[in-house]
Parts: structure tokens; sequence; C-alpha cells
């Protein structure tokens, strides 16, 4: 599956969190790596830490997926300076907590608009290139909460991942005759900015563990595989498609 010498992948969200671990992931295997996010400082820091690590092929832009120019302008000068887009992975994501009575329309558009509207504004532009070119990938990051209900009052993040496994299917439809795949990861726990929460609270952690059946929380190395196998020759024939990566979370 190491086959993305000279692919041109785009990352959004990533500049902390499962956006480090993909970005390894495409890297490692070959990949020239872009990196979106909003914050300039951390993709700074991502970028050296890459560097450390081998992954030398690394341009970092600034960009806020949730608005529209802004993605216009960057995938427009992506394409202009390296010809194509081969790979997009959206991850760009966040959420609050907050009981359904006392959210705020603001927070509910703010977590909807980031973790959903930008995968739909992020592929759009990103097909404008790819589909003259008869082929692409594009991964899109839901969520097991996604795929099921839980404790944690975080509706619009349920709903984004949601409707996040409802738009790879019909983007999937969409592209499939452009020679486009479109696939969604679903992961379930693991070491990031939004769950260091649970993961470091003994309590939250033992509750975690004992609803998931390999009783550990993923490791980068779980996740990498999963991105790898998504953006290589070998899943060519797979498309529309959520692959849950978990621990066994979602087999109750």
């Amino acid at each position: 599956m190491k086959d993305l010498e000279d692919s041109i992948c785009l990352v959004t969200g990533a500049s902390g969190g499962l956006g480090v671990v993909i970005a390894e992931a495409l890297g490692e295997a070959g990949g020239n790596l872009i990196l979106l996010a909003r914050r300039a400082e951390k993709l700074r820091e991502v970028e050296y830490g890459l560097g450390l690590n081998g992954i030398k092929k690394v341009e970092i832009m600034v960009c806020d997926v949730t608005q529209e120019d802004q993605v216009s302008y960057a995938f427009d000068s992506i394409f202009k300076k390296h010809g194509r887009i081969d790979i997009l992975v959206n991850n760009a994501g966040t959420t609050v907590a907050s009981p359904t009575t006392q959210m705020k329309i603001a927070d509910w558009k703010n977590v909807i608009d980031t973790n959903l509207t930008s995968v739909f504004v992020c592929s759009k532009h990103a097909a404008k290139h790819m589909i003259p070119k008869r082929r692409g990938k594009i991964i899109n990051l839901a969520s097991v909460l996604g795929l099921q209900a839980d404790t944690s009052l975080e509706l619009p993040y349920y709903a984004s991942k949601s409707g996040i496994i409802g738009l790879t299917r019909q983007l999937a439809l969409e592209f499939a005759p452009h020679n486009i795949n479109v696939n969604a990861i679903a992961p379930g726990f693991f070491p990031s900015e939004m769950t260091r929460q649970f993961v470091e609270d003994i309590d939250a952690l033992s509750y975690l563990l004992a609803r998931i059946p390999l009783r550990r929380i993923g490791k980068p190395e779980d996740l990498k595989g999963v991105v790898r196998f998504l953006v290589s020759h070998a899943s060519d024939y797979i498309t529309g498609q959520t692959i849950v990566v978990d621990g066994g979370w979602t087999l109750w």
C-alpha cells in the first residue's frame, strides 16, 4: 500500500489530534502533504514534528474550512502549483457539550459548519479538480457517535457525524462515474484534544474501557493502516463505505 509517491494529499484540521496521525500515515507512505487548519502556529509545530520523523514533503496553509471563499482560494492555489489534487482527508472537527434545552444556536451552527458543512465544501472544490483527471480519493472522518447514541450531551456532534456518513454515501454515488472513491472512517476513542477530558479522567476512562471489548483506547497505528488502505489502489473497488475503527465499541 506504499503507492503515494508524488501524490498530492490534503488534510484538513491538521493542526492537532487525529489530523497529525493521518498526516503521518500519508507522509510515511510517500505522499506530498498539504496541511490545512486555522492555527498557523500549530501547523508549524506539526510540520516541524513531521520533519523530525523524516517526513519532509510538507506544506502548510492557513484556511478556515467553514468559509467557502477560503477553501476555493486554497484549493485553486494548490491545483495551480501542483497540477492536481489526488487525496483529500476531511478531518476538521469540533464539539460542544450542553443540554439541548440550553444549547445556543450559535454553538449548534459552529459544530455543524465545522464538522459537516466543511466536508461538503471541501469535497466540492476537490472534486472540481479531480473530475477532469478522472481519479481521486476522499476520506471523511465520521465517528462511532454518528452510529450510536450515548450519554454525553453533545447533540450537534452526534448529528454532524451521522450526517457525514450519509453525505459520504451520496458523494460516492455522484462521483463514481468519475473514478473518485469516497469513504468514511468512524473512529472510536483515540487520544486527541477533544477526548482528553475522558482519557485523563479515571472514572470516564473506566467507563470507556468497560464499553470497548478490546479493553483499550485506540493507538495511532490502529488508524494509520485504515487511512493507507483507503487511499491506496488496494481500495479501488470500495466506495461509499464507513469503516469502523473502535475496538468493538459498536458491537453492543
